[in-house]
């Protein structure tokens, strides 16, 4: 029991060992000499949301299909508490979509509430190499992927959505970053690492559009929802990963003792 609770701990302690990674961004194919951050800053962006009455109850009450997609720029490299902005030689932007279930509360303890779950979603972060102010969604042949991101888990709540809106979203993504843009000092090049996860941490700033009541049964309603988000990045540094192994092998040979 000793062995079996040791190796357990050595293995949850693997997990976190480096949240907020400081990375190093080569941007010389860019025209840049490097950037490190440990936090990416994204400018004020709109999400179109489409949510269908799943129960056909008529209201948002119950658990409605949800889905949201949008677009936004980079605005600066952070690093700690001081902010570098970022180069103007190209541009930078994260492009994505989200997909699960919301609950419409109209009293709770905190007031009116939506309370919203993701289950899918994707995104990713895309470099524009020429600074002409058309870079949100315009996909074309001076834009190039640096990073593709798979939904792992995330949520949403909603203060007030159908008055002064606020709230907040966390929505945690594995990473695969493109070779040759991406490192860190213990990692040459982080599209060899496994492991990488994004933490997206939204503020929810307003929502336009969204209703309590559907015009009809089974309806869909499409509205509008405006972010402020950051996104920070957890790099398993070469060490946390052999603790890992160990501890899984310590599960292993506590299991062959056991039997």
């Amino acid at each position: 029991m000793k062995k079996l609770l040791l190796a357990s701990l050595i293995t949850a302690t693997s997990f976190g060992a480096s949240a907020n990674a400081v990375i190093t961004f080569d941007d010389s194919s860019f025209g840049g000499s490097g950037v490190t951050f440990n936090a990416l800053d994204f400018n004020f962006d709109v999400a179109t949301v489409s949510q269908t009455d799943t129960d056909t109850n008529g209201n948002a009450s119950g658990l409605e299909a949800f889905s949201e997609f949008g677009t936004t720029d980079l605005v600066n490299f952070l690093l700690t508490s001081s902010a570098d902005v970022a180069p103007s030689a190209y541009e930078i932007f994260f492009d994505y979509s989200f997909s699960g279930f919301a609950e419409y509360f109209a009293s709770t303890p905190f007031g009116e509430i939506t309370d919203v779950n993701f289950n899918a979603g994707a995104g990713a972060l895309y470099v524009d190499q020429f600074a002409d102010g058309n870079f949100l969604g315009e996909m074309d042949a001076n834009t190039i992927k640096i990073a593709d991101m798979s939904f792992r888990f995330g949520d949403c709540l909603i203060l007030n959505p159908t008055g002064n809106a606020s709230g907040s979203c966390n929505v945690f993504l594995d990473v695969d970053f493109a070779p040759g843009y991406f490192s860190t000092a213990g990692t040459a090049d982080l599209s060899t690492s496994d492991n990488v996860i994004s933490e997206l941490t939204v503020t929810v700033q307003d929502v336009v559009g969204f209703s309590p009541v559907y015009g009809s049964v089974g309806d869909t309603q499409t509205f509008e929802i405006s972010h402020d988000g950051n996104m920070s990045f957890d790099v398993p540094e070469p060490a946390s990963v052999a603790i890992l192994g160990l501890g899984l092998l310590g599960f292993a040979g506590a299991r062959r003792r056991k039997s």
